[in-house]
């Protein structure tokens, strides 16, 4: 039994040598390839000096240029619907078309009572006519002393009231016309057609929400109609880019659907405030569609050039590291073949290259390898791997 408890005793001894050999091999800090140690292989790169570009991709949706429903503007029943989902309409197209038998009674009705309120026009035209020739009868007869006050008094009121029929007489003639015509638009409201201002003559159907036979209230849609000769990419800007975004500025989009493709746009509409849940404003980019592939509703990535740095001094990416909390670069020495840490700070990034603003730079930084490292240590690099 003591042999066994003496055995795992030493095993467990061996095992955590081991671990700390492993944890000694495994760590930057403490890594074979100090100063005097084997040398690292590595692969380096120069640092260079370029323009380097300030860029911004931000996913975003596609949504029509323009975007309409069609809705009755009286109530009825939808007798006949003319379009369906993708089909396409030219301007001032019939639609639908609601029940119209009663709205046809209604003008008949409006009609009839306008032919009513113009013969009672007549009739107090000629009782009018009649009163003024009464009238001046009257005043001619006063004039000769045939006549007395009282009597020319009594002509004028007749007159009076006479005219007074036939201003209202006129009223109701006037009132029964603007009620044909209301009538009449009422029936024309009952086709229903759709209309947009813009110079396309044709335009999609994209949604449909009713069937024949429904009963439809006033403003309740039909259809929506779209525009996809142009779309738009609904964007979120967020509040470290939003002061060099601006309306007009260029823009490639990407759809995610087409790896190959890209377009060029330009932002038509920026909004002038942050949203206070999210610190981003929305844009919208509008995209050329002439081939029509693109829909809305697909995801795309936009890139916009927000600025550029010319004579940056720039290093791959790539070769940032972090050591003690500080982020740098190993410089090659090529002399000494060592590899010494100079912290950095950075400034632009275009993805490929980061621009080094402090301190100044040059010869080559390491880019493969670089994990492995420690300040001062010794470094190969193999054939083709750099200088």
């Amino acid at each position: 039994m003591k042999k066994f408890v003496t055995l795992a005793i030493i095993l467990s001894f061996l095992g955590l040598v081991g671990y700390k050999v492993y944890q000694d091999i495994l760590s930057p800090e403490t890594a074979s390839n100090g100063p005097g140690q084997r040398s690292q292989a590595v692969s380096v790169e120069p640092v260079r000096t370029e323009t380097l570009f300030h860029r911004a991709e931000i996913t975003g949706t596609l949504v029509a240029e323009t975007s309409f429903q069609v809705a009755p503007r009286v109530s009825g029943r939808l007798e006949k619907l003319h379009v369906d989902i993708g089909d396409r309409v030219a301007r001032g197209e019939i639609i639908a078309e609601l029940d119209s038998e009663e709205f046809a009674q209604e003008v008949h009705m409006a009609t009839a009572e306008l032919e009513l309120a113009r013969a009672a026009l007549v009739e107090s035209s000629s009782e009018l006519e009649v009163a003024r020739k009464d009238l001046d009868r009257s005043q001619r007869l006063f004039e000769r002393g045939n006549l007395s006050q009282s009597e020319l008094d009594q002509a004028q009121s007749v007159f009076d009231v006479r005219q007074s029929r036939h201003d209202v007489a006129q009223a109701q003639v006037r009132q029964r016309q603007a009620a044909l015509e209301a009538a009449r638009v009422r029936l024309e409201y009952a086709t229903i057609r759709a209309r947009w201002s813009g110079d396309d003559p044709t335009r999609r159907v994209a949604r449909r929400f009713v069937d024949e036979g429904d009963m439809l209230q006033a403003n309740e849609p039909i259809a929506t109609i779209i525009c996809t000769r142009n779309l738009k990419a609904v964007i979120s800007v967020i509040e470290r880019d939003f002061p060099f975004v601006s309306i007009g500025q260029n823009a490639v989009i990407k759809p995610d659907a087409f790896s190959d493709l890209q377009l060029e746009g330009t932002i038509v509409r920026l909004a002038p405030l942050l949203e206070d849940a999210t610190r981003q404003a929305r844009a919208e980019v509008l995209v050329p569609n002439p081939d029509g592939i693109l829909v809305p509703g697909m995801f795309v990535r936009v890139q916009i050039e927000l600025g550029q740095r010319p004579q940056a001094t720039a290093v791959p990416s790539g070769a940032l590291v972090r050591r003690n909390g500080s982020q740098g670069v190993f410089v090659a020495d090529r002399d000494t073949m060592q590899a010494q840490f100079v912290p950095v700070r950075t400034g632009l990034q275009d993805g490929r290259l980061v621009e080094i603003i402090e301190p100044e730079l040059e010869g080559y930084v390491v880019t493969s390898g670089r994990h492995m490292l420690v300040d001062g240590a010794d470094i190969a690099i193999p054939e083709g791997l750099g200088y």
